[in-house]
């Protein structure tokens, strides 16, 4: 695994442009940087979503969705693009359907010279919900392949300061 520094000022993309599916990348990430987590009912689990937990999404992944979107601003209803963005998000971070509702986002805001270590890799396709057959052709299943963060979490340490994390509104 290669280790590098992150800044605002570098895409995700071009950092983890080299990945391929089942490869990460140690990544040290230095503040200012703005990552996003969905939150809500993890009906797996049953309780909700931390809003501290492990997978992140680098906001670099989540603008890129807008610009997509933005394409079909006055073709399309204001309504339709706004639920396309959690759609196209959940697609791409293979988001199974009950491991997370996505009611609420969450914004980690990492301060000026504060780093944080993150393995840097890409989603693997899900089926829609966690218990389908993955290898059975009717089974729909999310495509994945987008750019995910995922910051080490034990029982006793999490590697997430909660006063960088603050509850958003993105769609």
């Amino acid at each position: 695994m290669v280790s590098e520094r992150a800044n605002r000022h570098t895409e995700l993309g071009i950092r983890a442009g080299h990945l391929h599916p089942g490869t990460v990348k140690v990544v040290c990430f230095t503040g200012p940087h703005t990552l996003y987590r969905a939150g809500g009912w993890d009906s797996i689990k049953g309780q909700l979503a931390s809003a501290y937990g492990s997978w992140w999404a680098d906001a670099v992944v989540l603008a890129n969705i807008g610009r997509q979107l933005d394409k079909f601003e006055n073709w399309l209803p204001t309504a339709l693009i706004r639920q396309a963005w959690p759609a196209q998000y959940r697609g791409v971070a293979a988001l199974c359907e009950d491991w997370n509702y996505m009611r609420e986002m969450f914004r980690l805001e990492l301060p000026v010279k504060d780093e944080i270590f993150g393995l840097v890799g890409l989603a693997a396709p899900q089926p829609q919900l966690s218990k389908m057959n993955p290898k059975a052709r009717t089974t729909p299943m999310f495509k994945g392949g987008g750019e995910q963060v995922y910051f080490k979490k034990t029982f006793t340490l999490n590697s997430v300061n909660p006063l960088w994390v603050y509850q958003t509104h993105l769609w």
